[in-house]
């Protein structure tokens, strides 16, 4: 019975529960490695896409391939104890391959922005950082109120923002930055084409006479609203939003990644759409 004891006492001691939590995580998307620094365990990260450039100290990592194209090999090689993928057609039969090897492989699927709480959760469980979890979503959400609280009552204004421009790829519906441009008081034209991601023509865009166009494809946040945002559009003046000066330049991926940086990608959003809310602060500055 002692001997029993001793060996049970074995595997409840506080190393062993600790030992339990995952030491060598492989994430293969930007925003599942953003949410892992976020929730405090970077350092246990050993492998990333080669997509993952945020935190700076994300690109110290090794990489090993990217969410659509995961190095198996590589991954193998890292020996991980928890590997995170965001799905996707290609990278189907390679996580397939990494179950089979018999690594844990988690998957997240964040599109909406409640997916994207849902992903916080369900990695900060897996991690071992529930209550860093819960304290993440709810800064998140208090940043995204304390911004809709400064547009109450702001006129909505048409809006397109653009992920490509050979072909013209706009924002469209059912993913969280059809609803960032909503909640900043924006009507998404990109909404009305159908479908998240759809091509849609000049034509269409001269028709619909977008207001505001956010151009993910060039310029930066220190030169919005700049000639090379403009460059692409300056011969389309019959577009209110050219002709007024509102077509900006953004690449931030904060604005592509369904990740923690939600609220800035919402601040970025809304001052584009609703500058005058903004015009006695600093552009750029953070929201609480």
């Amino acid at each position: 019975m002692k001997l029993y004891l001793v060996v049970l006492l074995l595997f409840v001691t506080p190393s062993r529960v600790a030992a339990a939590e995952p030491q060598r995580i492989i994430s293969l998307a930007p925003s599942v490695t953003e949410t892992l620094f976020a929730l405090g365990v970077g350092d246990r990260v050993v492998g990333v896409s080669v997509y993952c450039d945020y935190p700076p100290e994300a690109t110290k990592i090794d990489r090993v391939g990217n969410f659509l194209t995961p190095n198996v090999e590589a991954i193998v090689d890292k020996k991980p104890d928890l590997i995170i993928v965001v799905p996707s057609p290609g990278n189907q039969n390679p996580v397939e391959t990494l179950r089979r090897l018999g690594f844990p492989v988690l998957l997240v699927d964040p599109n909406t922005i409640a997916q994207i709480e849902e992903a916080i959760v369900t990695i900060a469980k897996a991690v071992g950082r529930e209550t860093a979890g819960q304290a993440l979503i709810a800064t998140i959400e208090q940043r995204l109120a304390a911004i809709r609280a400064r547009l109450a009552g702001a006129p909505q204004r048409k809006v397109l923002m653009v992920v490509g421009q050979t072909p013209l790829i706009a924002v469209g519906a059912g993913i969280f930055q059809d609803e960032l441009i909503r909640m900043a008081r924006g009507v998404n034209l990109g909404a009305q084409a159908g479908g998240s991601w759809p091509h849609i023509s000049l034509e269409l865009v001269i028709a619909a006479g977008p207001e505001v166009i956010i151009d993910t494809t060039m310029g930066n946040e220190e030169r919005a609203g700049s000639g090379a945002a403009l460059e692409f559009w300056k011969g389309f003046q019959t577009i209110p939003a050219v002709r007024l000066g509102r077509v900006h330049g953004y690449k931030q991926y904060q604005l592509l990644r369904p990740g923690p940086r939600i609220p800035e990608a919402f601040e970025a959003i809304a001052r584009f759409v609703q500058p005058e809310r903004f015009e006695d602060e600093a552009p750029g500055r953070r929201q609480p």
